[in-house]
């Protein structure tokens, strides 16, 4: 497995994906997982949270992306764009999980930081496509970067 090519897939992934819930803010959507992410460990919200909160994006994105990467290498054994929005679907469904749990971990909810809610359902539609747009730009770029999978003869000996 590409173990480097995959997290660096991954952090293009995860830039992307702030980039996206940047411009649905733009657009009127409070959607900020990166400050809710910096204020999870109650930090009021700041630029320091928010900025906190985007290298903890990143460094996920980068683990995701060897998960992606693992996937592309055993179950899949293809990569590319197509590869990467299949399997984006699955992390889009987890992912969507796991954001509406947010609100019941995070200590600053609902004083300071809004429950971003199931698949980001509380910043209203706006949010919900923010949310898929963004895995899914997630899967492509991932699956479009990590390139050719590994054939049987470049499988290092164990």
């Amino acid at each position: 497995m590409k173990v480097g090519k995959a997290f660096f897939a991954g952090i293009v992934g995860g830039a992307a994906m702030t980039l996206i819930l940047a411009a649905a803010r733009a657009a009127g959507a409070s959607a900020d997982m990166a400050q809710v992410l910096g204020t999870l460990p109650g930090n009021a919200p700041s630029s320091l949270s928010w900025f906190v909160g985007f290298l903890v994006t990143i460094l996920i994105s980068g683990l995701i992306g060897i998960a992606y990467g693992a996937v592309f290498e055993t179950i899949t054994r293809s990569a590319g764009v197509a590869a990467g929005l299949k399997v984006s679907l699955v992390h889009l469904v987890l992912a969507g999980i796991f954001v509406g749990l947010v609100g019941v971990m995070h200590p600053l909810v609902p004083e300071l930081v809004a429950a971003p809610g199931f698949f980001m359902s509380r910043y209203g539609g706006l949010g919900i496509l923010s949310f898929v747009a963004a895995h899914l730009a997630f899967g492509a770029i991932v699956g479009g970067l990590y390139g050719t999978v590994m054939t049987e003869e470049e499988i290092p000996l164990k």
